[in-house]
């Protein structure tokens, strides 16, 4: 402040000095000088600046000087930093007294309004703000709000915490683009308006945020069509209103998402980056899986087609892989292994990208599938990752997650013998000290779910591999193990002595159960189903399904599925439904 001061002692010193020598008749621009002695004051920022520039004011006329638009200007700002109602009010009179001049010194104009929305907004005084933009547009003309003044309250309001600011920044904006178009070419929108809004909607916890981000950009893109260069919305502008739509999950708002990223795909101006990959697949994943892997696909061979070290970060190259799990097209599998191994190639940023949460997805990947070649490409990819381990103990090997997705695919493609391999092979490596990684029960269940649906003639060899393995490995066979067993021998498909051995196989798998306290309700309703299924003729069936119905009845393990199985018999085993109690009481699908 002492500085101030005395800067402006010597700016009023070098005015007294003119003033000595100015002759009223000569060329010299007199007001230029008051007007900086003026703008001098106003910047000290000193306690009586309102009373310094009125004095020069004064001067002036004993000057013969005629107070101009700038001298106006810069008392209404020194008023306007003094903060208090009554000068506010005070400035505010002042524009108003300018403007009723009978003799006009002054052309009604947007510039002395908003040097004091400047300083209004300045001191976080939005309801004066918005008193001086209704005055404004009251008065008219060239007075109304121009850029300057939409821009200065648009981003105050973006910024307020205040309940209603959201609202009345849009409404403010809508005036603006309304003002513009009726030929006011002053209020001229441009990019930092429309961001602000953006940036502000995109961050709202309102309802009508999504519609209203979604058409402030379909504006901003009009604006640029019809020729405003002002208005140019780049990467991060659409970015925003992704990100916004897709955080809703809506399903309407998945068609406005891709129209949006086929616009950004066919400008390099506001090419799409992996920031837009992130937020469209996060909205495609839950309305349509197989369109969200289809996009990750594309984007990751034009990535690497046209960049070998594929540039993503960790969140966006999970976002990327988990699309591609969610498919069950092949070839999104093996572009899921593509994109890792492009990625493991590049010293610089596996170490900072590839995990093992990451290398599961590939092999999620892959058993989702529907294709027989997905079980090799399954053990290629393990075998490599398994080699590279032990000759560097930094390669990252999946865990018991990615294990159990190989397991399924083997298991889908009935190769039993290659999972119990890798299931010693899961044995080693833990021993080796590999965390996460000791065969589980999920790691059998992943084995035996999928065999069902092969319906090969070995499905119950199979099954009974698996379940005495099981049963080695971990000294008992959970029930959910058993059931599903049981069930893949009851898709057995094949000749009819493939089928007697298959219900021989599946009886072997109960008693098994039996020694494991492991039987429920299910275990013997789908036990007489396979008997009933996969056998020819009432009396064979009846013969293999009445000692199991009273070893059932016995056990208080006849529930509805039991129930229901039998009647597919001629003979009738239960005489009516109301069974003994005893029959029932273990049974937990009454």
């Amino acid at each position: 402040p002492e500085d101030a001061s005395i800067a402006v002692e010597k700016v009023m010193e070098l005015l007294d000095e003119l003033e000595g020598s100015y002759f009223p008749d000569s060329d010299t621009n007199i007001n230029s000088c008051y007007n900086a002695a003026a703008n001098a004051i106003v910047k000290s920022c000193l306690e009586d600046a309102v009373d310094r520039v009125r004095e020069l004011m004064t001067r002036m006329k004993n000057m013969d000087a005629i107070p101009d638009g700038n001298m106006l200007a810069s008392l209404i700002e020194v008023y306007a930093a003094e903060g208090s109602d009554e000068s506010f009010k005070r400035g505010k009179e002042l524009l108003l007294e300018m403007m009723d001049d009978p003799e006009p010194r002054f052309a009604a104009d947007s510039v002395p309004f908003n040097v004091l929305l400047k300083s209004i907004i300045k001191g976080n005084n939005l309801k004066r703000a918005e008193e001086l933009m209704a005055m404004m547009e009251k008065i008219g003309g060239n007075a109304r709000p121009d850029s300057w003044s939409y821009n200065m309250i648009i981003s105050a309001l973006c910024r307020s915490s205040a309940e209603e600011s959201e609202q009345k920044a849009v409404d403010y904006l809508r005036a603006m683009l309304k003002s513009y178009r009726d030929g006011y070419h002053k209020a001229k929108p441009d990019s930092f308006v429309f961001n602000c809004i953006i940036s502000m909607l995109a961050r709202s916890k309102q309802e009508w945020a999504d519609n209203v981000i979604h058409r402030t950009l379909m504006a901003m893109e009009s604006q640029q069509k019809r020729g405003n260069t002002a208005v140019l919305p780049d990467t991060i502008t659409y970015n925003l209103v992704i990100g916004k739509l897709a955080q809703s999950g809506k399903k309407e708002h998945a068609k406005r998402v891709m129209k949006l990223l086929k616009n950004m795909q066919s400008n390099k101006a506001i090419a799409p980056d992996i920031i837009t990959y992130t937020n469209v697949l996060r909205l495609q994943e839950g309305v349509n899986p197989q369109e969200a892997a289809q996009i990750a696909s594309s984007y990751l061979d034009q990535s690497m087609s046209e960049d070998q070290k594929l540039q993503v970060d960790r969140l966006g190259f999970q976002t990327l892989l988990l699309a591609l799990s969610r498919s069950d097209k092949f070839e999104h599998a093996m572009m899921a292994r593509k994109a890792w191994e492009c990625i493991e190639k590049s010293d610089r940023v596996k170490d900072n990208i590839l995990d093992s949460g990451l290398c599961n997805l590939v092999l999620v990947a892959y058993s989702k599938a529907s294709d027989a070649k997905a079980a090799g490409e399954t053990l290629s990819f393990l075998s490599e990752r398994i080699g590279r381990y032990k000759e560097e103990k930094t390669t990252v090997l999946p865990t018991i997650v990615g294990f159990g997705a190989a397991l399924v695919s083997l298991g889908k493609a009935n190769r039993i013998d290659d999972a119990l391999r890798l299931l010693d092979i899961m044995k080693v490596l833990s021993r080796d000290g590999v965390p996460n990684i000791e065969p589980d029960v999920g790691c059998y269940m992943s084995i035996l779910g999928p065999l069902a649906q092969y319906q090969a003639e070995n499905v119950a060899s199979q099954a009974l591999s698996v379940v005495k393995r099981m049963k080695d490995d971990l000294e008992t066979i959970p029930t959910a193990s058993l059931n599903a067993a049981i069930h893949a021998c009851s898709e057995t498909a094949g000749s009819p002595l493939a089928k007697r051995k298959a219900v021989e196989i599946a009886l072997q798998i109960l008693q098994l159960g039996r020694k494991s306290e492991s039987c429920d309700a299910v275990t013997y309703g789908l036990m007489i189903r396979t008997c009933i299924k996969l056998t020819d003729g009432d009396d064979k069936r009846l013969k293999l399904v009445e000692p199991l119905f009273k070893l059932c009845a016995k056990s208080g393990l006849v529930g509805k599925m039991v129930m229901r199985e039998v009647k597919h018999l001629k003979t009738r085993l239960i005489v009516n439904d109301r069974l003994p109690i005893e029959w029932t009481i273990n049974a937990k699908d009454k």
